[in-house]
């Protein structure tokens, strides 16, 4: 069908053809034209598969996760046995954080379809991700037996086999798989990773560096891949697109990881807030403040509660909440600069793990607390040199575009900037991949300006 057949029969609301006309649209990019026509398409068949699926697809690249999720259930809805939306649900779900929902979904498809190596992969990186290496080792072995030259598949067995102590087998799946890198769409950054952590650190250089070379922004955080294997000078933070990236996808989800045996931030800043600063309201300005989290639990607290954050969906949110007198999309630093002695406490709960130079962030809050106000703050240990910050280690920190501060550089950058340190320990701060992953909790006070 040409794209006049393809007009004419959307005119006659052939759900079909319009389906059609959204898919060429979105071939050409122009991903907001072809959300306009999947919902026509939708309005003339509501319990289109197709249309509901392909739209969830485009409002995915789009950043739009939690609309995806919704246009996916009712796919669902509509055919329940529909292999392939069992598996995008459980993407989607995954990019949000949900991953034991995740984990499910992919179950689901392949109960209905046992030979559906998307979804073995799919399943494999998740268990994985989670920690269970021997059942991530058995999907994604089943997932390169049914695609032997699927070049995703294998660098997830090897980063799997890595996990399990297996570095030669794991450089095995590498060389094979590099074997196709000059394929389009080859997942050349997930080989650098791969190889860096098999200890070949060259050979990833080399992936790395291609990488960024076709990606100028850093969306991905390759720069900081390339720090940690010493290649590139140490930046100063992560870069603004891989946040907006990590926290667009995470934004909806973000709440369902809270608690004892999840995320942790949000209540040990809490903690230390009411640790630090035991009686009385307080002008508290939360940033990074992501969905609320922090601001549900310091609410009674507040005189006046300011939210800054860089990722609009975390902002919208926390807007639903209602617990903030403002809101503000933008970078921290700028935010406190431009509010001069305006608050008693600055929290901080997994914000400042994004940057590398602490330096910035402590003299802005500095110049924004009163004399005796407070920061509060988690950050990631950097167990190797107490005087160092680095990226993170390349078990999910360094992905996730976190650093590990030592406590004596802590100390020191707040010294500089103003603070005397009151709270420098350690604690869980939350369970990622089978295991406690350890935060280091700082509370600073402000000195006096005369002092």
């Amino acid at each position: 069908m040409n794209r006049r057949d393809r007009r004419a029969a959307a005119k006659q609301g052939n759900a079909e053809a319009i389906c059609a006309a959204a898919a060429a649209l979105k071939a050409q990019g122009r991903l907001e034209a072809a959300v306009k026509r999947y919902r026509e398409a939708i309005e003339v068949a509501p319990q289109s598969v197709v249309a509901h699926n392909n739209l969830a697809n485009v409002l995915t690249e789009l950043g739009r996760t939690d609309e995806a999720v919704a246009h996916l259930r009712a796919a669902l809805a509509a055919a329940p046995a529909a292999v392939q939306v069992h598996n995008n649900l459980g993407n989607a779900l995954r990019r949000q954080g949900d991953t034991a929902a995740a984990v499910a979904y992919y179950r689901q498809a392949i109960a209905h379809k046992p030979d559906f190596a998307e979804a073995h992969l799919n399943l494999g990186s998740t268990l994985a991700a989670l920690g269970d290496t021997a059942a991530a080792l058995a999907h994604l072995d089943r997932a390169v037996a049914l695609r032997p030259f699927h070049a995703e598949s294998r660098i997830r067995l090897g980063l799997a086999l890595v996990e399990a102590g297996d570095t030669a087998a794991a450089l095995g799946c590498a060389e094979v798989a590099a074997r196709t890198a000059q394929e389009p769409g080859f997942p050349l950054r997930l080989l650098g990773l791969l190889l860096a952590r098999c200890g070949a650190t060259e050979p990833a250089r080399a992936c790395l560096e291609a990488v960024l070379a076709r990606d100028p922004e850093d969306r991905d955080g390759t720069r900081l891949l390339l720090a940690r294997l010493g290649a590139v000078p140490l930046p100063e933070r992560a870069s603004d697109r891989q946040i907006e990236s990590l926290y667009a996808a995470r934004a909806a989800g973000w709440d369902a990881g809270a608690g004892p045996h999840a995320y942790r931030g949000a209540a040990l800043v809490a903690d230390a807030l009411a640790r630090t600063s035991p009686e009385g309201l307080l002008d508290i300005a939360d940033t990074g403040c992501g969905t609320g989290l922090v601001g549900v639990l310091v609410k009674h607290r507040a005189r006046r509660l300011d939210g800054v954050d860089l990722s609009a969906p975390m902002i919208a949110q926390a807007r639903a909440k209602a617990l903030y007198d403002t809101l503000h999309q933008g970078d921290l630093v700028a935010f406190l600069l431009a509010r001069p002695a305006a608050f008693d406490a600055v929290t901080c709960a997994a914000t400042l793990i994004h940057f590398g130079d602490l330096a910035p962030a402590l003299a802005a809050a500095a110049t924004a607390l009163r004399d005796g106000g407070v920061v509060v703050a988690t950050l990631f240990p950097n167990a190797d040199d107490p005087d160092a910050v680095a990226v993170g280690s390349l078990d999910g920190l360094a992905q996730g575009g976190c650093f590990v501060h030592g406590r004596a550089y802590v100390e020191r950058t707040a010294a500089a900037a103003g603070f005397a340190v009151e709270i420098l320990e350690e604690a869980v701060h939350e369970h990622q991949a089978g295991r406690d992953r350890t935060a280091l909790v700082v509370g600073l006070r402000r000195r006096s300006r005369d002092s």
